[in-house]
């Protein structure tokens, strides 16, 4: 049996290291086909990077040897380019690849807002191990630098380069910062401690354009506030990489559609990660990544395995300030919250008519905290 998979991050390697639990190697092959020229890290931690105290070889969790070792076989910085499903067959820039059962687990794009001068020199997205090498060499020039998107991504990375650029910026839509995780509240006793320790923001704030030459010069905004800027950051979210199937019957909405054995609508073609879309969501963190590459992996060898739907939780620290929020986070159809404590530290419970905990939206410390995220989790 011939086992290819487009993608060497946590979906990915995560499905070849159930694949080659069950194969017989002397006759079995796997393979993983990536864009990537680092071999598996923890991309979670790529942000560090931009800060200059971790390099990219410093977060690798598989090496290349741990591939050669274990009978994968690895080609990195090749890039597919076609899937022919009919011909159970997929073409890269390198060459041609058959396969008996086929994983896309390529993950995802940042997403590029459409606005003006956006292709300008020193404008960044932030992606795989090549991006953060780059940014991380233009921060140490930069005077100021401007993070477009106050999420999870944006403020970390706002932090990370404040450690090497002298000046940053962060500019958000929303009234407060992580909308999609925090209320009002909790956003605004964030916002609070990140200004103490020096960081800058701009709310209810779009960027109109990009002001300079080639390069980056000044970063618009829609009320005529002129920041100006050596480099700017995007982080406004991801899109699924998708381009591969356009010209196939595999089904697609957000994501590549996936049930919950992770196949796609084509026959012995599976999905995973941020790639695929399981129950109208595209999860784009780690955790489920993980849990979905393992699922397709034992299901591409015959073993009975399903996915479940995952809790949404997310974690940020940074600076010392611990932000946590998970499950359900808005009041309605038998939902109420409780505030449990509202000062320099906040801590809202929600909970279900009977009175279980179903989400929690928790900054700073809090005695209950462990026992409250393990009830959540197990609800």
């Amino acid at each position: 049996m011939d086992y290819l998979i487009i993608g060497s991050g946590v979906a990915g390697v995560s499905a070849a290291k159930e694949i080659i639990k069950k194969i017989d190697k002397k006759q079995d092959n796997v393979t993983i086909i990536s864009k990537e020229s680092e071999a598996f890290y923890y991309r979670p931690r790529l942000i560090q990077c931009l800060s200059g105290d971790i390099d990219v070889r410093d977060i690798i969790i598989n090496d290349r040897d741990w591939f050669a070792k274990n009978s994968i076989d690895l080609r990195l910085e090749e890039e597919v380019k076609k899937i022919l499903p009919d011909d159970n067959q997929v073409v890269s820039d390198q060459g041609k690849y058959s396969y008996d059962k086929l994983l896309l687990a390529q993950g995802a794009k940042p997403f590029v807002p459409a606005i003006a001068g956006v292709d300008k020199e020193n404008i960044f997205t932030l992606r795989n191990s090549e991006d953060a090498r780059i940014i991380y060499q233009q921060a140490k020039k930069s005077e100021t630098a401007v993070v477009i998107g106050g999420g999870l991504l944006g403020l970390e990375s706002a932090f990370n380069l404040d450690n090497v650029v002298p000046k940053v910026f962060v500019v958000e839509m929303a009234e407060h910062l992580l909308q999609k995780q925090l209320d009002k509240r909790a956003g605004k006793i964030l916002k609070d401690k990140l200004e103490r320790m020096g960081c800058n923001f701009f709310l209810k704030s779009l960027t109109s354009r990009f002001i300079g030459n080639q390069r980056l010069e000044a970063v618009e905004l829609n009320n005529g506030t002129l920041i100006e800027a050596d480099m700017a950051l995007l982080s406004a979210g991801i899109r699924s990489n998708q381009e591969l199937v356009e010209d196939t019957e595999i089904a697609t909405a957000q994501g590549i559609i996936v049930n919950d054995k992770m196949e796609t609508s084509v026959e012995n073609i599976y999905a995973a990660g941020d790639s695929a879309e399981f129950e109208g969501s595209v999860y784009g963190i780690w955790p489920p990544s993980m849990e979905q590459g393992k699922i397709s992996g034992k299901n591409m060898v015959g073993s009975a395995a399903r996915f479940a739907s995952f809790i949404p939780s997310h974690t940020l620290k940074i600076a010392g300030i611990d932000v946590t929020s998970l499950g359900i986070l808005e009041e309605g159809k038998g939902i109420t919250s409780e505030v449990k404590r509202d000062d320099d530290n906040y801590c809202r419970i929600f909970k279900n008519s009977e009175g279980k905990p179903v989400g929690a939206i928790i900054i700073g410390q809090f005695a209950e905290k462990d026992d409250i995220i393990k009830e959540i989790k197990h609800y």
